[in-house]
């Protein structure tokens, strides 16, 4: 969800909280408003929580309390058949399984406090996304996973963009995701590509929105060639679709370290 605060006066800074996260809200291009992205996890129980909004103006700590459902989602489910390694892979597979586990945690780790997205996030490939965000999947009449991205069905080489600017928190190769890139665009938002045919970006190079940052393919646990995208924010799966569907503001940006896509 955007999260936007509009003030009545000048704020030298607005913060906030909500199911627990921090929130860190930007300038946006209009006086006195301010905006963040946050959201819900995939597994979040329905309810009503409360979003907690500060702001310093003049000199005076505000407060503002709201309180933010969250329904009852409805999931698909579906079966999928994949390479058997995939479903029970090997002692070493095993090992791997955990390097890459760890390698993903570390960027998702990463805190860069200021926002490096700008505007609204673009669909990552020339392609409509499917209906499977939040699926329960069978593989193989075996195993039961969640579905944590959005699948676009898309043929291999086809160009796959930097959803908005960023910095690329990881580009690998990975067991069950293949071909991996991760874009940290701050305040821990995050988005994942997975199971590209080739890789165009490394670690810590800083991108532009509609960057090419690689080309779709079919590596990793897949059942054909399509591009896997994920959005995650403070450690939550939140829906991708959700995140495109967003009409952004520009941010009142003061990064001036360079760009180089």
């Amino acid at each position: 969800m955007l999260v936007s605060a509009e003030l009545s006066g000048p704020a030298l800074a607005v913060d906030g909280t909500w199911l627990g996260k921090r929130i860190r809200f930007s300038r946006s291009d209009k006086p006195r408003v301010w905006v963040a992205i946050a959201g819900a996890d995939v597994d979040q129980k329905p309810g009503s929580f409360e979003l907690h909004v500060s702001a310093t103006i003049r000199g005076h700590r505000v407060h503002l309390a709201k309180a933010i459902d969250v329904k009852q989602a409805d999931f698909g489910t579906g079966e999928v058949n994949v390479a058997q390694d995939y479903v029970n892979p090997t002692p070493e597979e095993q090992r791997q399984i955990a390097r890459d586990e760890l390698l993903k945690k570390h960027a998702l780790a990463r805190l860069t406090p200021q926002p490096l997205w700008n505007g609204n996030f673009i669909k990552p490939v020339d392609a409509e996304p499917t209906p499977s965000f939040g699926e329960s999947r069978v593989m193989n009449e075996e195993k039961t996973s969640r579905h944590l991205g959005t699948d676009f069905p898309v043929k291999e080489g086809s160009p796959v963009l930097a959803s908005n600017a960023g910095v690329v928190a990881l580009a690998a190769p990975l067991f069950y995701e293949g071909n991996c890139v991760i874009i940290d665009h701050g305040d821990r938002l995050f988005t994942v590509y997975m199971h590209l045919d080739k890789l165009r970006v490394y670690p810590g190079e800083r991108i532009r929105k509609h960057a090419e940052i690689g080309m779709s393919g079919r590596t990793g646990r897949v059942t054909g060639p399509h591009l896997h995208f994920e959005v995650v924010w403070n450690e939550n799966h939140l829906d991708p679709v959700q995140l495109l569907g967003l009409t952004l503001p520009d941010l009142a940006l003061h990064d001036t370290r360079p760009v180089s896509r």
